[in-house]
């Protein structure tokens, strides 16, 4: 058994390491006169004006909320909390390098975009999500106060978003059933204690704290995602978090604690050894550098090779930091590292260490309200193939995405939530696992999402 001594020398670097960035972020240079020369003496400059305070965060409603407002009935449920939200999108993707597909019938866990097999060239419906929650509202009065949300999918991504004990029948437990699944994505309860700005406790099911990517399309660059994304991080957990800002929404500096237990990578009603896991999160933003440390840690079992392993602890820490160079235009990293004690096989059958690495850059410009240009280059390096499911020896992956995000309507209060996605991606790989025999694959796709 590997015994990790360094977590809590690392959750202080990683601390410190975001503390840094935003200290240095802040200190600007605010002597605006010219020249050397001084002003004259009888003239007394006014004292600066203070600052006005940024106005509170207010939710924004889609076109759902909008119709009920129209019937009357929206703004007592926005009164109190309520808001129900959606999106539906769909997508085609073509393979210009080996059009027709090669590989066998699909498996999951994986990821339905990245290697394109049995999904290239045809129409896909990837998601349609719909969303039931409530805020706190009267938590920042100073009340004690409680919330939910509840989201559920139906569609080819939700195939593999499903976690243990929900809805798996299809893809955890031999089955392969239709390509579209219906998935229960979150389902958690919050309570709010009026403690400094509010102590916030959660509990049930809840999407994933790591990752720079999200599986809410509209919440991402592309319509593809990246490696680190689809097989370095889970998607669900299910546990109890508690979270803890340290300032009001008045102010635009924000830090951010989460942590908690949960029952580890897509697990739920269902778990893999019966042993808790451990994720913690630090966040801070102030409008130029935002940064977020992550930290997961605990024994994870040895879900593809073997039985329940409750001695042997994964741990996952992760750094994400984005740089708001102008309004338009921001560069964002998302760097992880995993160490799975017992998750590979050795040359004669023994369960061995893998490690994986994930490092990827992100470029967004905004033109316009109407159009923005991303790029995104990664490199993903999975050891024994142990993450990716392709086995034997140490496998590295390079991809390189430009795309652009259309936006028809951007001053539409109902079509607003309207985007066109396409994108050109290439992807090369130090072993021939692209669709069982390539070394690479260039492919173009274009998805169409509404939030609504």
């Amino acid at each position: 058994m590997r015994v990790w001594k360094g977590f809590v020398g690392l959750a202080a670097a990683v601390v410190l390491g975001c503390s840094g960035v935003i200290v240095l972020g802040d200190d600007t240079n605010s002597n605006t006169v010219g020249g050397d020369q001084n002003p004259p003496s009888d003239q007394v400059e006014a004292p600066p004006a203070p600052a006005a305070p940024v106005a509170p965060a207010t939710t924004s409603y889609g076109a759902l909320m909008q119709s009920l407002e129209a019937i009357g009935i929206g703004k007592p449920m926005e009164s109190l909390g309520f808001n129900i939200h959606g999106y539906v999108e769909g997508g085609y993707l073509y393979d210009m390098t080996v059009p027709k597909d090669q590989t066998p019938a699909k498996t999951a866990p994986g990821d339905d975009i990245l290697f394109a097999g049995p999904y290239k060239n045809a129409f896909m419906l990837n998601q349609v999500d719909l969303t039931v929650e409530r805020d706190m509202v009267f938590l920042p009065k100073g009340s004690f106060d409680a919330g939910f949300k509840i989201e559920a999918g139906y569609g080819r991504d939700d195939y593999f978003t499903h976690s243990d004990g929900i809805l798996d029948q299809h893809n955890k437990q031999g089955g392969t059933g239709l390509d579209d699944q219906l998935d229960l994505l979150q389902a958690y309860v919050q309570v709010g204690i009026p403690v400094g700005t509010g102590i916030i406790i959660e509990g049930g099911k809840f999407v994933q704290l790591l990752g720079y990517e999200m599986i809410d399309p509209t919440q991402n660059l592309f319509y593809t995602h990246s490696y680190g994304f689809s097989y370095g991080r889970p998607y669900t957990m299910t546990g109890i978090l508690g979270n803890y800002v340290f300032s009001d929404e008045t102010n635009s500096n924000k830090l951010s604690i989460t942590g908690g237990v949960t029952r580890g990578w897509n697990q739920s009603l269902r778990d893999n050894n019966g042993d808790p896991d451990a994720i913690m999160q630090v966040k801070e933003t102030n409008g130029v550098f935002d940064c977020t440390a992550n930290l997961m840690f605990g024994p994870e079992g040895v879900l593809p090779y073997g039985p329940s392993d409750y001695a042997d602890w994964w741990i996952i820490p992760e750094i994400i930091g984005t740089w708001h160079v102008a309004d338009q235009f921001s560069v964002s990293g998302d760097f992880l590292y995993g160490d799975a004690p017992g998750a590979g096989l050795g040359g004669v059958g023994q369960a061995v260490t893998v490690q994986w690495f994930s490092a990827a850059g992100y470029l967004k410009y905004q033109l316009d309200p109407h159009l923005s240009l991303g790029t995104r280059i990664e490199y993903y390096h999975d050891g024994r193939g142990a993450t990716t499911g392709v086995g034997g020896g140490d496998v590295n992956y390079w991809e390189a995405t430009v795309g652009a995000g259309l936006t028809p309507f951007p001053d539409s209060p109902w079509l607003d939530g309207l985007s066109v996605r396409p994108e050109v991606r290439c992807d090369w790989v130090d072993k021939p696992v692209l669709d069982f025999s390539k070394y690479s694959q260039v492919t173009a796709a274009i998805d169409v999402y509404f939030r609504f």
